[in-house]
């Protein structure tokens, strides 16, 4: 009788868990519906850093560049008397556009000593001569017109207080009235309006492509459809359970957030397996349950103080991560906790098909444990291989780097960088020369200086004129002006880090870096980015303490811990490598991957150490015996992951195929380390299992 009583409970509490998992399932469908997807690339530089400090200040003055647009105009020759007209058309619609300011064009550029537009100086002169009068300008003028004048950039500068979009409802309408021009929006808010279309796009056919190639490559491993329906929806409902959590929360994701999910899929994925290779053993589900739910929470509490250390960097999108990357780990292991036992009672009730043992990787496997000194060399030859890339690489951040190059927008945006044109994410602000609201003779001169090594301007004005600067480039206080400076915007740190050099060192040589500083979007990448990457990888060294001390506790054994975090940081290790060899520079996307990679590595790790420290078996075999248990459902999960983390390949969004490429390195590494190296270090270390 109480055996009865005893299973009903058992049977009622695994119904509750499905009904629980059933109202977590709608409830995040239904929050879904109000996830919204963001892409504020500057966003993720926020936080207390000097340089964001300075950016926020240069914001709360003028207000510039969050809600600009720029514009790429094209025609077979602008100099030709249709496409002229029709630019200056163009342009004279844009300025009196509602929401704009200003527009920065060829026309911006004065004659010197005279505020009338270079272009127009002469209007007796045939427009080919004009235009190569304007090419001879300098810098400022290569940036806003090609030199085969065959495209010219247009800034537009939207009035105070603009709101992100306000202008861009306007442009369909204007540039198809622009013919015979080919106009298109390339600007800093248009390269995230393509990332949020993107990511929007990913979430809706690269996820479930990922999910349908997971199952179909799972149905051939595990040989059982019914397997595959008790192992893959735990993954799925820990992606929709996150998606809805965000929906619920109100909190957009970004680009970076977007590399959550697939992070969920792979834990998730990997812990059912061991759950389902575990159950066709001696005891069953239960016992499989018993023994392995344990090291599934081990994994995703390893995993969630990987992403959480991001908090130590500083960044309010990081602080992002560090918090939602938890919440998404442990959205994949209550899906695990919840579903698998209620899946495994429902869906397999008598004898199925025993899934692949992988006897050809798991035999050299075996063999490498009899020879775990050939092992030891080979991983430090390994290690040694792979020390000169780690922590070489040098950050690398362009405001453009989630559009794909094969892009409309990332050719327009290859085709200015090739040419020199320039958007204006860059400004110099120059401090008022009199102390006086408002512009003055003085200020004038002082101006002109500026702009002679900005924009390649007039040197000096004369001492009774008053500059003519648009009141749109002027600081609320009356106290200061910005004048843009137009550099490409896809421009990688070398090439903008030489620009800024030049600009630089041409105020210090005039004496004046007192009162002309540099600001704006560009430069706070520039100056941000670095700072950030290096707070990332010192967060790395902060989780690596943090997870050897939790390993430590939960093996009760230091050595051990220590060599079990040293193992699993070996992905991290191979992508650094891959980077430096690579020659390309460490990214955001790049130093997540980093955490990832970690996640996956720690993941395996665990989940043998677990086996190990259950093994029944006699001394000298508990190695080979947890090797046996534990590398299938490791084999398993890296086949099935690396062909869905595939589906990356078809995403619109630039930064997700490298990090894909990323992952799908650190599984393999991650694999070769738990199935090679970490057992015979560990009978190295452990005479005991010899």
């Amino acid at each position: 009788m109480t055996d009865a009583k005893s299973a009903r409970r058992i049977s009622t509490a695994r119904w509750l868990r499905g009904l629980l998992a059933l109202a977590i399932t709608l409830l995040a469908l239904w929050g879904i519906r109000s996830l919204e997807v963001e892409a504020d690339v500057i966003s993720a530089l926020s936080g207390n850093s000097e340089g964001y400090l300075a950016y926020e200040a240069f914001q709360e003055r003028f207000e510039l560049g969050a809600a600009d647009e720029a514009l790429l105009v094209r025609a077979d020759d602008l100099a030709e008397p249709e496409a002229f007209a029709a630019l200056e058309d163009l342009i004279l619609d844009l300025q009196f556009t509602d929401g704009v300011s200003e527009v920065v064009s060829l026309f911006s550029l004065p004659a010197e000593g005279t505020t009338t537009p270079l272009i127009l100086a002469d209007d007796t002169a045939p427009l080919a001569e004009r235009f190569e009068t304007f090419a001879e300008a300098g810098p400022a003028a290569g940036a806003l017109v090609s030199s085969t004048r065959d495209a010219a950039l247009l800034h537009v500068i939207a009035v105070q207080g603009a709101e992100r979009g306000d202008i861009a409802s306007a442009l369909p309408a204007l540039i198809e009235a622009a013919a015979p021009l080919d106009v298109a929006a390339v600007g800093q808010a248009e390269v995230e309006r393509q990332i949020s279309a993107n990511l929007l796009r990913d979430q809706m056919l690269v996820t479930p492509v990922a999910v349908l190639i997971c199952i179909i490559v799972a149905a051939l491993i595990l040989r059982s459809v019914r397997a595959v329906a008790v192992c893959a929806p735990p993954a799925i409902c820990g992606v929709l359970w996150f998606l809805g959590l965000l929906g619920w929360a109100g909190h957009a994701l970004d680009p970076w957030l977007a590399t959550l999910p697939m992070l969920v899929m792979v834990l998730a994925f990997a812990d059912t397996l061991h759950l389902f290779y575990a159950s066709r053993e001696e005891g069953g589900l239960e016992k499989a349950v018993h023994n392995v739910m344990p090291a599934a929470f081990m994994t995703s509490l390893t995993s969630a103080l990987a992403l959480a250390s991001f908090g130590f960097a500083g960044s309010d999108a990081l602080w992002g991560l560090a918090v939602w990357g938890p919440a998404a780990v442990f959205s994949g292991f209550v899906a695990v906790y919840l579903l698998f036992p209620l899946l495994s009672r429902l869906l397999i009730r008598g004898e199925i098909n025993h899934p692949a043992g992988f006897s050809l990787v798991m035999a050299p496997a075996q063999s490498g444990l009899r020879h775990p000194r050939t092992m030891a060399v080979i991983a430090l030859a390994v290690v040694i291989g792979l020390i000169p890339g780690v922590d070489s690489t040098e950050p690398d951040f362009s405001l453009s780097e989630h559009i794909r190059d094969d892009s409309p927008l990332g050719h327009d945006l290859q085709f200015m960088e090739e040419e020199g044109l320039g958007s204006a994410s860059l400004f110099v602000m120059i401090d008022d020369a009199d102390g006086s609201p408002g512009l003055s003779p003085e200020d004038g001169n002082r101006i002109a200086r500026v702009a002679s090594l900005a924009l390649s301007g007039p040197s000096a004005v004369d001492d009774d004129e008053t500059p003519m600067v648009p009141e749109r480039f002027r600081a609320d206080d009356g106290l200061a002006v910005a004048l843009p400076v137009l550099v490409p915007l896809g421009n990688g740190p070398e090439r903008f880090g030489a620009e800024l050099e030049r600009l630089q060192t041409g105020l210090e040589e005039a004496e004046l870096d007192s009162v002309a500083r540099l600001a704006g979007q560009s430069l706070l990448a520039h100056e941000v980015v670095p700072e950030t990457v290096d707070a990332m990888r010192s967060s790395f060294y902060i989780a690596l303490a943090a997870i050897t001390l939790v390993v430590a506790i939960s093996q009760r054994s230091l050595p051990l811990a220590v060599l079990a975090t040293a193992v699993s940081a070996l992905p991290m290790m191979a992508i650094e490598g891959v980077l430096y060899l690579s020659g390309r520079g460490m990214t955001m996307t790049a130093a997540i991957a980093l955490t990832v990679a970690f996640g996956i590595a720690v993941d395996n790790t665990i989940h043998y150490l677990n086996r190990w420290k259950r093994s029944n078996g006699p001394r000298g075999t508990r190695l080979g015996e947890a090797l046996g248990f534990a590398g299938p459902p490791m084999v398993a999960s890296t086949l099935i992951m690396t062909l869905g983390f595939g589906a990356t390949l078809l995403s619109a969004t630039a930064s997700m195929p490298q990090f894909g490429l990323f992952v799908i390195s650190a599984l393999w590494m991650a694999l070769v380390a738990a199935l090679w190296f970490l057992p015979a270090l560990i009978r190295l270390v452990r005479r005991k299992e010899i």
